[in-house]
């Protein structure tokens, strides 16, 4: 289920940020903090994002940052991070708005989370919804009433 995966104190909305690594790290911090992954996954995803560039963004507004469960996952979970000014990942891809940082103990649930989160960005309304949120409380509601798993 949705809930088991998301809580409200994981999601935040940001004003601006400097550059995609800092937005990274804002996405990942929630998760950092309540213990589900340590630092060495936000290393992962920068490692990979340099090797591979940006794999994880989406759609034009949306990133779904992700790496390995071997990379200091101890708990499977969601953060969401609202920007209300975009972040340029590359001169090629659109400016991100939304970040959903997923961390995940296995393949499995690395998929399921994968899942639910595509179920809300793959429709454009429920993403535009999601954008225009004014408090992590209604970003949390978003995601529970919207997603499939």
């Amino acid at each position: 289920m949705i809930q088991d995966l998301i809580k409200v104190e994981n999601c935040v909305i940001v004003e601006s940020v400097e550059d995609w690594k800092r937005a990274i790290h804002l996405a990942l911090e929630p998760l950092v903090k309540d213990g589900c992954c340590t630092d060495e996954y936000e290393e992962a995803v920068l490692k990979m994002t340099d090797q591979y560039g940006p794999y994880y963004v989406l759609t034009d507004h949306m990133a779904l940052i992700h790496a390995s469960s071997e990379a200091g996952v101890s708990k499977t979970q969601l953060a969401c991070t609202i920007l209300k000014e975009p972040v340029a990942f590359t001169e090629e891809k659109n400016d991100v708005r939304c970040l959903v940082a997923l961390c995940a103990v296995d393949h499995t649930q690395h998929m399921s989370g994968i899942v639910a989160v595509s179920s809300i960005f793959g429709d454009e309304d429920k993403e535009q919804q999601i954008l225009a949120s004014t408090s992590p409380q209604e970003i949390y509601d978003l995601f529970i009433e919207n997603a499939e798993m």
